[in-house]
């Protein structure tokens, strides 16, 4: 390693790295001779920041690890998928400028985390609302970023990089424009966090969370290093010497992981190396008229004017009239420089291929589109694009002494041939593509991340399902995250039996429920239970119901059409016979949440609120049954909704006797209507209130969900947590002037084991 006053320049090509017991051959290229156009310049790194295999392994972990977020929804990495030219593979949208969607200042950008308060409590945001927010510029590559002097789109990730929780002293004086970068989304309420979340914040959380915990396929080197130092103290201490966690070195960790992303191995890398063969024919054409100029209008400037080789970018900004420029001021931000106003950095093209959103507004889809836009200044009929000139930035000239070119809107691209167009753009595309970026292996490998999963059977089907042809059952489900398994319990809430041919006890007068654990079938949208009696047919065990195999009385497979139906099919009696019937869902609120999940948006299967103050922290455990030891008649169901701290609550009873003593006009007679509402979780007191409302008609007759309805209100409750297997429960019942207290267990002893689980997770 050869130092001067500013950098240290790091080399390890062609070398055998040993990473713990293991071995890789790395194929980066970090140091080369600027003798040709070819060759990739050396990799600055400042002599503050010097590259080391553990501190480089910190911050592949730092940058891929989810808990760095606020709700564990974000990694660094979500933004920076390797295999979409390390950009954002997720197209969202930001309003813009004028805040009204579906206007032409529209932005394609990257969708963040939901807007919380200092409380972590959700903030009904003034754009988004309670969905998750989207920045407001498209997400530029962090692939070959080390070579630039400032970052981001309008460089305000400085090259003097600043200690984050003390700004006035220097940490990097050149050269740390990585390290700026890296630190910023960590803090920011769009991105990664909660409002007015703090450096201590961070630091106390890395503290106590296992690396990694929940993302998924960790790769060789990472997971390597994890078995030997399974905390981020440990790994701290074996990057920088002692086990201290600080913003500085958590910027300097992601910095180093990502100077050794240098993507050097395309097919132009290996034309230029003189591989005639590693392009094709009209990429090389393609090659030729990038360079040339050739068609651009007789004015003389290529799109190699500013996207220089070999890094295919001069890093300069300018202002191409993508859009006007007081919508966004750009580089002017920074430099308060009027010459500025409206410009951003020039965006690499290597990997540009992979990329399906371009540009800092996001809408530029591919080369081609690219093209068209640059053409949009000339008589190309077939452009589909504006240029809006009014700010729009002179071409850069051919040599500092050179006169400055015309603007933007003259460059006209090939206008005359579609096929030497379509050559260019088979350049751009495909020969400026590392393999190893679109593959993503090694440097360029990854974990999967907990949001990228998604579960066709998933928490959001938890809680209360029923049968709507037959109002006397019904069934909890407890969906376990994390361990693709699943409770379930199938009663009878009034003295009807639930189907043709099952044991005479489960629609007696004992009310003998049926419960069992199955494993979800993720691929065919499933789960078969082996079904059991519970002991005694009454929950008159305060502690939980226990499942044993020697009640077996046959099996159920619940299989899902969707959020809201399903179809159970039984085997039982000896397995004399197998009959079926549809089941819908009661909560709409938990319909929602889990067409969200199915969908693939970003709710967080185990999102833990982050509160230092409680010793219990509110969790998805708390879903499904409880019941009240001490009155077989009654039970509730919670449905915990993901990501939202609310509440979706069902009371009811299971035979005809009345919950609290004297209510049994309200919902202990035989119409046997049920009490629902929804509440938000104070995670400060463990409780969640409730307004109460009456089922419409006292009966699930309606194959639609039970609908929430302010205009029924029939009282309160409040249900405050004693731990995962005991709450109490407050009631204040309006028309019948009743109020009361019950204490209530939990049905599932999986569901406790979770809950205690989660609980003490962080």
């Amino acid at each position: 390693m050869n130092c001067n006053k500013d950098f240290c320049f790091f080399k390890f090509r062609g070398k055998l790295l040993t990473i713990n017991k293991f071995t890789v051959f790395v194929s980066i290229s970090l140091f080369y001779h600027l003798n040709t156009m070819a060759e990739m310049p050396v990799v600055p790194v400042p002599s503050e920041n010097p590259i080391t295999e553990s501190k480089r392994i910190l911050g592949k972990i730092l940058f891929w690890d989810e808990q760095l977020s606020s709700d564990n929804t974000m990694a660094c990495g979500t933004c920076h998928i390797p295999s979409s030219g390390g950009a954002d593979p997720r197209l969202a949208v930001n309003p813009g400028f004028d805040e009204i969607f579906g206007t032409e200042d529209d932005v394609v950008g990257s969708m963040g985390v939901v807007h919380y308060d200092e409380n972590m409590q959700r903030v009904d945001d003034a754009l988004f609302g309670f969905e998750v927010q989207v920045t407001d510029r498209n997400t530029p590559t962090f692939i070959n970023a080390m070579y630039a002097d400032d970052l981001f789109w309008d460089g305000r990730a400085l090259s003097q990089f600043s200690d984050p929780q003390n700004p006035s002293s220097v940490v990097i004086a050149r050269g740390g424009a990585l390290e700026s970068q890296a630190v910023d989304p960590i803090l920011n309420n769009i991105e990664m966090a909660k409002n007015g979340r703090t450096w201590d914040e961070v630091i106390n959380k890395l503290l106590s969370v296992q690396p990694l915990a929940i993302a998924k396929n960790i790769p060789a080197d990472m997971s390597e290093a994890l078995a030997i130092h399974k905390t981020y103290p440990e790994l701290f201490n074996q990057a920088f010497g002692d086990s201290t966690i600080t913003a500085a070195r958590i910027g300097m960790a992601i910095a180093t992981y990502e100077r050794t992303l240098v993507s050097d191995q395309t097919p132009w890398d290996s034309y230029m190396a003189g591989n005639v063969t590693a392009m094709t024919a009209d990429q090389i054409q393609g090659w030729i008229l990038f360079q040339t100029g050739s068609g651009m209008g007789g004015n003389g400037p290529s799109c190699a004017s500013c996207h220089v080789p070999p890094l295919f970018t001069d890093n300069k900004y300018y202002n191409i009239g993508l859009r006007p420029a007081q919508e966004d001021a750009g580089r002017m931000n920074v430099t308060n420089n009027p010459d500025d106003f409206g410009s951003f950095r020039t965006p690499g093209l290597r990997n540009i291929g992979l990329k399906s959103a371009m540009m800092h507004v996001g809408w530029i889809t591919d080369s081609m589109d690219a093209i068209d836009f640059y053409n949009a200044g000339t008589a190309d009929i077939t452009s589909q694009h504006v240029q809006f000139t009014a700010n729009q930035s002179s071409l850069p000239p051919p040599n500092p002494n050179a006169p400055m070119r015309p603007p933007y809107s003259s460059i006209a691209i090939e206008v005359n041939s579609e096929e030497n167009q379509a050559k260019v753009a088979d350049f751009m595309s495909n020969a400026l593509t590392d393999p190893r970026v679109a593959n993503e292996t090694f440097p360029f490998d990854r974990p999967t991340l907990n949001s990228e999963i998604t579960h066709p059977i998933n928490s959001g089907l938890n809680g209360g399902w029923y049968n709507p042809e037959t109002s006397g059952q019904g069934f909890m489900l407890e969906i376990l995250p994390d361990s693709q398994r699943a409770f379930f319990a199938w009663f009878t809430y009034d003295t009807q039996e639930p189907v043709e041919g099952l044991p005479n006890s489960i629609g007696a007068t004992e009310h003998r429920w049926l419960t069992g654990l199955g494993e979800i079938d993720m691929e065919n949208k499933s789960i078969t239970f082996d079904v059991n009696v519970t002991s005694n047919g009454l929950f008159d065990n305060p502690q939980d119901v226990t499942i044993t195999a020697a009640n077996s009385v046959g099996s159920l497979t619940i299989a899902f059409d969707d959020c809201k139906t399903a179809t159970v099919s039984y085997d039982m009696l000896n397995h004399t016979q197998i009959n079926s019937f549809e089941i819908s869902r009661i909560s709409a609120e938990s319909n929602y949440i889990c067409e969200k999940m199915l969908t693939g948006k970003p709710v967080q299967e185990l999102n833990l609120v982050e509160n230092p103050s409680s010793g219990f922290t509110v969790n998805y455990g708390l879903a499904g049954g409880w019941y009240n030891p001490e009155t077989s008649g009654q039970g509730i169901l919670i449905d915990v909704l993901p990501q939202t701290n609310r509440v979706f609550f069902t009371w009811f009873t299971y035979d005809t006797q009345a919950p609290p003593e004297q209510a049994s006009a309200i919902i202990g007679d035989s119409s046997h209507r049920w009490l629902t509402g929804l509440g938000e979780i104070d995670p400060q007191t463990n409780s969640v209130t409730i307004d109460l409302n009456l089922t419409t008609g006292g009966k699930f007759d309606d194959a639609t969900p039970v609908q929430y309805s302010e205009a029924n209100s029939y009282g309160t409750v409040t249900l405050s947590f004693e731990d995962c297997s005991n709450m109490q429960m407050q009631y204040n019942l309006y028309d019948a002037a009743l109020t009361g207290m019950i204490d209530y267990s939990r049905i599932s002893a999986e569901n406790i084991a979770l809950c205690e689980y989660l609980s003490n997770k962080q």
